[in-house]
């Protein structure tokens, strides 16, 4: 606070003595840039704007001098001082009265911003500074080609700038400071692109413009200026020639090189890179259907190059395998009717014998881009057809063949356990019928559900389709899912009320026998023990699947139902809350759907002393061989016990 006062006392006394001082010269004023420092040269002076800001009217005394105007005095910029103290309101500094680019700002983008009042709009002090101006040859220079990024970056890296002026590319310098350009500038190579080099300096027009060096007829201009070579090609190309014609659709430079963030062939994320060409390049307009469409073109030439050997090759990673470039060119692309062109029917064995050597004139019999399934080529419709009808007739006999077979093997084992005279009851005609039920009411919610989730799949577009569909989808889900929550009522109610449930509970509940049975059961199936654990009625893999349905279940109905009934939901829990609910639902889904088909299924079918199949889902029975190899406790207490008069709890 102290220095303060100090230093406005000295500036009062500085300004009384230049008062007296000059009192005598009104006209041809003129005054040394130290007197402009009295004020100036504190870094604390400021001004109020009219919004309430504060700006600072330091001026860096050692940095002006180091800068293009260092020998230039104050009023020689500032020209309306003509006395001191200075009229508070300077008008803005006009410097095109020194520099006749200033008239070409004029006519830009920049400056027509401005005029039309749009506050944020690059002026001179923006690109090249106010004080502290050097030339664009020091490496210091906002100006400076290795700068440039950050210079233009400050307006055009800034969101809220970009999205108010309605700017198409958001961080281009970003995206330039990766490329192969700026890693040259950096490197020392002056006469890489820049920024001012691709779209002007002070002459700056939208790409929109014809004017502009951006436009879209005119990039091929502005690359060409280093790249003269690939230009006179390109100008000759199919491509150049239809560009010139007016066609906007053809591709220019940037369609395939990128804009900002160019990088060498070699690089694998360039778009030019071999891989990528196929990939998306050249896809991006010769798979587009409509583009294709409107210039008589054909389309599917990437589906044709990926079937084949070359195709299987660069998708397995190949970098010398042949790609679009190899065979069309890269600049210098020309129709296949042209003489000149790579794909010239009498030029094919030349092309070709780039990688094929000894290629003959039979390289050039016959279409290049073609489909197995092509109509147009019968010889390939033929031999497709044969194999079709030989893969048919041979592969459906074979299942025909061993369809008939299982099934005599699953008939035989269902009435082993059916009608066998050895065979014990485990399930009431209760308990089956609920799992039937509750077997259909899961199929039905899964399909239904995933059909929701993945509607893009052949199996869902045939089940529910269009607004009907969706609509028969809903209602088939909600159905399914109000039968899991009866099963699951009738189940807990069998369990808790009946004397008979409580005894199946009993049952169910973990124990240390459990955690036991996992380790001797690992044990046993990798040959450390002879036998492996004596489980009871229910073994561990059992209680682990039926209580996992119970959490299953219980996920599935309350995330169900806070989704089915959403604006209820919405009334207490922020969306959030139901994205997290309808996450939880969909992977809860794939967790017991995946449980079912490893854990569920293969005990059930797959396990080699149950295969075909274990009936007791349906006969409700078990053979004793079964039950002493998998329930050997409950075979002796219920099976061996009575019939020797005994019941052992």
């Amino acid at each position: 606070m102290h220095r303060g006062i100090q230093a406005m006392y000295v500036r009062m006394v500085w300004l009384t003595v230049l008062f007296f001082a000059m009192a005598g010269i009104p006209d041809g004023f003129a005054q040394d840039n130290e007197d402009c420092m009295v004020c100036h040269g504190d870094p604390g002076f400021t001004k109020t704007l009219p919004d309430g800001s504060t700006a600072s009217l330091y001026v860096d005394e050692d940095a002006y001098k180091h800068s293009v105007h260092g020998d230039s005095t104050c009023t020689s910029c500032h020209d309306d001082i003509t006395d001191l103290p200075h009229e508070p309101n300077l008008k803005p500094v006009a410097c095109g009265g020194c520099h006749d680019e200033a008239q070409e700002y004029e006519k830009s983008l920049h400056a027509q911003a401005l005029h039309r009042g749009e506050h944020g709009a690059a002026s001179c002090d923006n690109c090249h500074g106010s004080h502290d101006i050097r030339r664009s040859s020091d490496p210091a220079s906002k100006s400076n080609p290795r700068n440039l990024p950050d210079t233009c970056g400050k307006c055009h890296s800034d969101p809220v700038l970009v999205k108010s002026h309605m700017i198409s590319v958001m961080n281009p310098s970003d995206s330039y400071m990766k490329s192969a350009h700026f890693k040259a500038i950096s490197s020392g190579n002056g006469q890489a692109a820049t920024c001012t080099r691709c779209h002007g300096t002070h002459d700056l027009q939208p790409s929109n413009n014809p004017a502009s060096k951006i436009y879209r007829s005119n990039i091929s201009q502005t690359c060409g200026q280093c790249h003269s070579a690939e230009r006179a090609e390109f100008e000759q190309s199919i491509h150049g020639k239809a560009l010139a014609a007016g066609i906007k659709d053809a591709p220019t430079c940037v369609d395939c090189h990128a804009e900002h963030d160019i990088e060498p062939p070699g690089q694998r994320t360039s778009k030019v890179n071999r891989h990528e060409i196929v990939r998306s390049t050249c896809t991006r307009c010769h798979d587009d259907v409509n583009v294709m469409r409107r210039y008589g073109l054909e389309t599917g030439r990437q589906a044709s190059y990926m079937d084949s050997y070359h195709g299987l090759a660069s998708a397995a990673g190949s970098e010398v395998v042949a790609n679009c470039a190899s065979c069309h060119g890269n600049h210098l692309i020309l129709p296949h009717a042209d003489p000149a062109s790579t794909t010239h029917k009498d030029n094919l064995p030349k092309t070709c014998g780039q990688c094929h050597k000894d290629a003959g004139p039979n390289f050039a019999v016959g279409a290049v881009h073609i489909m197995p399934t092509s109509a147009d080529q019968k010889a390939l419709g033929i031999v497709r057809l044969i194999y079709i009808f030989l893969i048919v007739a041979v592969i459906g006999g074979m299942v025909f063949h061993n369809t008939i077979m299982m099934m005599r093997h699953m008939t035989v084992k269902l009435f082993e356990e059916w009608r066998g005279a050895n065979t014990y009851r485990r399930f009431t005609t209760g308990m089956t019928m609920g799992h039937l039920v509750l077997t259909i009411s899961f199929i039905v919610l899964s399909v239904s559900g995933f059909a929701l989730r993945y509607p893009e799949s052949w199996w869902a577009r045939h089940l529910f389709y269009g607004d009907a569909g969706l609509a028969a989808r809903g209602v088939i889900h909600r159905g399914a899912a109000l039968v899991l929550v009866a099963i699951a009522v009738v189940n807990a109610s069998y369990l808790l009320f009946t004397k008979s449930g409580r005894k199946e509970l009993r049952h169910l509940m973990f124990g240390l026998r459990d955690i036991a049975g996992v380790f001797q059961n690992l044990a046993y199936a990798v040959g450390l023990r002879k036998e492996g654990p004596r489980f009871d009625r229910y073994s561990y893999i059992e209680k682990f699947e039926y209580w996992g349905m119970w959490w299953g279940t219980a996920l599935m109905i309350i995330t169900g139902f806070s989704m089915w009934f959403v604006n209820i939901f919405l009334k207490y829990l922020p969306k959030i809350a139901l994205d997290i609910v309808a996450l939880i639902h969909f992977y809860e889904a794939w967790l017991a759907v995946l449980t079912i088909v490893v854990w569920h299924l293969y005990y059930m079918i797959f396990d080699p002393h149950t295969y075909p199949m274990n009936w007791s889902w349906i006969t409700g029975r078990i053979t004793h061989d079964d039950m002493k190899h998998r329930h050997p406790l409950e075979y002796e207490r219920e099976v061996l016990g009575k019939q020797s008069g005994t019941d052992n709890p």
